[in-house]
């Protein structure tokens, strides 16, 4: 007579490897099968049966508890979190149960999905028309959440009003400092609009605009005008004490002050 030898659950289930690592698009379809995860136990029947599961990953993430294949349940976002840590566990059907465990890393790789955002949409400058040229006027700001060179900010000036044969002011493309490179004369404009352009280093490209209005002040810097350099008058020997014999015009271009 032979002996009959049953089995024990005495196998603990093992994974292929201690740690997985996955990199996916944050554009990535849900339900999109991200890896297969696989373990062993060499006890027979359900001591030998594996079911996986998963902990982890806030319910971004699901896994086939028969095959092991980890698949994507909601929309990922890299700006919001950039890696993801997922504990797998294999666990055999024995009684009692066997589990071991394995890491899964996912990263997720940037695309350029944000648009570059200016700190406000209107920028308001004043500005002394005697400023010198190559003043820094005001530095503006941008910013784009996304990696690398989807997220690195480039600016420009795409429209001045009124416009002129030179411009008049330049924005430095790295810093987005406005500065003057024209000399400002308020007699001539008061106010310059600027529409200025926030582009990312993505392919394609995303941009904003903003608009930045530079309000030109005053400087007493003209000297009154008389109409005439000369002026030649008659008048009668017995005029009367008081009366008007001449009226003169005096302008100044700078602007009117009632103080």
């Amino acid at each position: 007579m032979l002996p009959w030898l049953s089995d024990i659950n005495d196998n603990v289930p093992k994974f292929t490897e201690a740690e997985y690592q996955v990199e996916v698009l944050e554009t990535v379809a849900v339900g999109t099968s991200l890896h297969s995860l696989s373990a062993t136990d060499p006890d027979e029947g359900a001591n030998g049966r594996i079911r996986y599961s998963l902990r982890g990953g806030l319910g971004r993430f699901s896994i086939d508890p028969v095959s092991g294949v980890v698949s994507v349940a909601a929309a990922l976002d890299r700006e919001t979190q950039a890696e993801h840590e997922l504990l797998v566990v294999a666990e055999d059907q024995g009684r009692p149960a066997r589990t071991a465990t394995a890491t899964l890393l996912v990263q997720v790789s940037d695309i350029n999905d944000n648009v570059p955002k200016f700190t406000e949409a209107e920028y308001q400058v004043e500005v002394l028309e005697t400023v010198a040229v190559g003043t820094s006027l005001h530095s503006l700001s941008a910013t784009d959440p996304d990696e690398g060179a989807n997220g690195r900010v480039t600016y420009s000036i795409t429209q001045q009003s009124p416009s002129s044969e030179n411009a008049v002011f330049e924005l430095d493309s790295s810093s987005g400092t406005l500065q003057l490179v024209q000399p400002l004369d308020y007699s001539k404009v008061e106010v310059y609009r600027l529409t200025v352009q926030a582009s990312d280093g993505g392919t394609p490209s995303l941009n904003e605009s903003a608009s930045v209005v530079v309000k030109v002040k005053d400087v007493n810097n003209n000297p009154p005008e008389f109409s005439k350099e000369s002026y030649e008058v008659s008048i009668s020997e017995n005029l009367a004490s008081g009366a008007s014999i001449l009226t003169l015009e005096v302008t100044d271009k700078d602007e009117v002050s009632y103080m």
